[in-house]
């Protein structure tokens, strides 16, 4: 599935994933392809993305609003740093 990071600044990461974890306004969720649509506030947290190679990724975000459909999982972030 096709993930986008984005901030008011800039794309902060695009690419095919195999899952995302995310930290929404009522708890961590997960989105594999195939999720059901919905759209969800997130909180202060960690987006743990798992690449398509296996590889994983933190990106540290200040909040926002995910945006789920089969395909794509979009995340409006109000601002995004990556985790070393």
């Amino acid at each position: 599935m096709k993930l986008q990071l984005i901030t008011p600044e800039k794309i902060f990461f695009e690419g095919e994933i195999a899952q995302v974890q995310i930290p929404g306004a009522l708890g961590e969720f997960g989105v594999l392809p195939g999720h059901a649509p919905f759209v969800s506030t997130i909180r202060e947290g960690a987006v743990t993305i798992e690449l398509a190679g296996g590889q994983t990724r933190t990106i540290q975000v200040s909040g926002g609003i995910a945006e789920v459909t089969p395909e794509k999982c979009v995340i409006l972030a109000d601002s995004a740093e990556a985790v070393a």
